[in-house]
């Protein structure tokens, strides 16, 4: 292509890209969850000649407290990378207990809403979730500015609330129905990351035509297979011992009592370690259930920084993937992306019926045991313990597979492709 086309085809990305308004409460620095998943959309979109703005709560998930930059002021703004980032203050770190969460959320509304309106004029508006409800401030928005509305549900709520039998989910869910409904109604477009979550809605009547597939991704550039004896392993203490490792959300959905319990069966199995980093509403729990037990096979450490998440990665023999029964097409764990962008197979305690379960068996890149259940996964960690050259072969292929199916440029470019589509003929 000559520099002359390539420079009118460029101009004409950025006359069209449209002003994109996303909202979600994480956002880099957050290392958890979607935190990094909508700040690389965000940039690539931006790259692309879209104007985006972007809407998230000041960093604090799993924080002793907010940075110091970020203190004392309702909002702080900044441009990074070409995205326009306004930051809401938030009043506490956000913890497992409830109330704190549940007010973690209500100020992030609020405050969203009003940077939202303040934030001009938009052409589309993204609403990233969890938590649902961030669609009604997404919604106010696109009716203000006549923009178009889509929503991205990372899980399917409140049927993950029903699966795990959560009490408060019994009370209100005629409520909690009417709200998952409105949602889909106003939106134009629904992604979701799994195909057994676009039947989720199907059966729920949701058109066909309004949802859409686009999975989660891994930038394999950024985390890269490493080596196993690493700085991070040395910090723990830890030499050639086999870690079993999870690295991520700590949410009660991932049901990782049963990595507690598997730890506490082979706890006479000294070359045998359990490293578990991340935050989340569960760890609280988790940790005193270690301690009861009194394990000393078992590391918790919190959310490492984003650029040492590639040597944590590379510190396991192997990864685990956990979900409770019940959660197989609500929930798609990003984290499997990212360890198999690491060279590392996954060993999934996950439901028949998982994503994740499909794509470990498709790839060859791990092995599946029945989900809550610490025998068999304490049974699948010794076996493997023997099969060093296996675990080889099947990260290798984990490696391969997220390189050529799930890397990033190709799913942000299928958003890029959906946002587009819904802007006016003419801005």
């Amino acid at each position: 292509m000559d520099g002359k086309r390539r420079d009118s085809e460029m101009h004409t990305d950025l006359a069209r890209g449209g002003r994109l308004l996303i909202l979600h409460m994480r956002y880099r620095p957050d290392a958890t969850g979607t935190g990094p998943l909508v700040t690389e959309l965000a940039e690539d979109l931006s790259a692309r000649g879209m104007r985006v703005t972007v809407i998230c709560s000041v960093p604090h998930y799993g924080m002793a407290r907010v940075p110091a930059e970020y203190r004392g002021r309702l909002f702080s703004h900044s441009m990074e990378a070409g995205v326009r980032v306004i930051r809401t203050w938030s009043s506490a770190p956000h913890t497992g207990n409830v109330l704190v969460r549940l007010i973690d959320y209500v100020l992030y509304h609020l405050l969203s809403t009003v940077a939202a309106l303040r934030a001009g004029k938009q052409d589309l508006v993204l609403c990233v979730a969890p938590p649902i409800t961030v669609a009604i401030t997404g919604w106010l928005v696109a009716r203000l500015y006549k923009a178009a509305l889509v929503f991205n549900a990372q899980d399917i709520w409140p049927d993950g609330l029903v699966a795990m039998r959560k009490g408060a989910a019994r009370l209100l869910l005629p409520l909690m129905r009417g709200l998952e409904c409105w949602v889909y109604a106003v939106s134009y477009k629904v992604t979701v990351v799994s195909p057994g979550m676009a039947r989720n809605l199907a059966a729920k009547g949701v058109p066909a035509d309004k949802v859409l597939v686009i999975p989660n991704w891994v930038d394999t550039a950024a985390i890269r297979p490493g080596a196993r004896l690493n700085r991070f392993r040395q910090s723990l203490g830890l030499g050639d011992e086999f870690i079993a490792l999870f690295a991520g959300n700590l949410g009660y959905a991932a049901g990782l009592e049963t990595v507690i319990l598997a730890a506490e069966r082979l706890r006479s199995a000294g070359d045998i370690v359990f490293v578990i980093v991340g935050e989340g509403s569960a760890k609280a729990a988790l940790v005193r259930q270690a301690a009861e037990i009194e394990l000393g096979n078992i590391h918790f450490l919190t959310t490492q920084p984003s650029g040492a998440f590639p040597e944590v990665l590379a510190t396991a023999d192997v990864s685990l993937v956990t979900l409770r029964r019940g959660m197989g097409g609500l929930s798609v764990p990003s984290k499997a992306y990212a360890i198999m962008a690491s060279g590392r197979p996954i060993l999934a305690s996950v439901p028949e019926d998982s994503e994740i379960r499909t794509l470990v068996e498709a790839g060859d890149c791990g092995w599946t045991v029945p989900p809550e259940d610490p025998q068999a996964l304490a049974e699948a960690i010794l076996r493997l313990q023997a099969l060093p050259d296996e675990l080889d072969r099947r990260g290798r292929n984990a490696r391969v597979c997220a390189e050529a199916h799930h890397s990033r440029h190709g799913r942000t470019e299928a958003y890029y492709h959906l946002l587009q589509g819904l802007l006016p003929a003419t801005e």
